[in-house]
């Protein structure tokens, strides 16, 4: 298959992202492949055109009769971290068809193990599954978008308490955030300094920044999150 098409990764990644993409595939009007999360919250592909509405199902059937690597082939493996799951595969030099490798990412992949980052949990399981673990087990999950809150299409606000400390997760874009709140100092003139944001879905391959402000201790903390383009400039409508 390598001499068939040996860019194939190439081929098949999402040109505003970077990430592999599986069919079915959606394209810019300019033929570039866009991954589910590119077209779900970016207006356009990162050369500026819009993404297509349907499906080009050309490029389905021949990405499908292909064959791929595993995109975590490349990760190191710390052997104390791998799951304890039968018919584990070292997919290092190996070819997959598109739905082995569906099933590959989901149970036999030795390369995307992912431990859940919040406090005494310590949860492992796959980059491909954590966020079922965020929503079973520290769930439900508030999910947050520009129109509950009448932001633009890029920025999302909300309030969180400032009264204790705490790890707070929300989902917002394509991100699952744990914002930490540290307890309030009054000699704390800086609001961002009382909270810290970690994206820890770790396939989301988009950018974000968010500030953070309070008008005093008994009002609430003032979160605004941003989604940031691949070119670093805030996406325009």
């Amino acid at each position: 298959m390598e001499h068939v098409c040996p860019k194939i990764h190439r081929l098949v990644a999402c040109f505003t992202c970077g990430s592999q993409t599986l069919p079915p595939y959606r394209l810019c009007v300019k033929a570039h492949v866009g991954c589910p999360p590119c077209i779900k919250y970016l207006s356009r592909c990162a050369c500026g055109c819009h993404f297509l509405r349907r499906s080009n199902t050309t490029f389905n059937w021949l990405v499908s009769a292909m064959k791929l690597q595993c995109k975590y082939r490349v990760n190191y493996v710390d052997d104390n971290r791998r799951l304890s799951i039968p018919s584990q595969v070292d997919c290092t030099n190996k070819w997959f068809s598109v739905q082995e490798l569906r099933d590959h990412y989901l149970t036999s992949c030795t390369k995307n193990v992912f431990t859940c980052p919040l406090q005494n949990c310590g949860h492992v399981d796959r980059i491909d599954t954590i966020t079922d673990h965020y929503e079973t087990a520290h769930g439900p999950l508030e999910s947050l978008s520009p129109n509950d809150y009448h932001q633009a299409p890029n920025c999302v606000m909300f309030k969180l308490t400032s009264k204790k400390q705490a790890q707070i997760l929300k989902k917002i874009f394509n991100g699952y955030f744990m914002f930490s709140v540290k307890p309030y100092r009054r000699n704390c003139r800086d609001s961002n300094l009382l909270l810290s944001m970690q994206n820890i879905n770790p396939s989301d391959a988009f950018q974000y920044i968010y500030t953070a402000s309070m008008e005093s201790r008994q009002n609430p903390i003032t979160v605004t999150v941003t989604l940031v383009e691949a070119n670093n400039s805030t996406i325009s409508t």
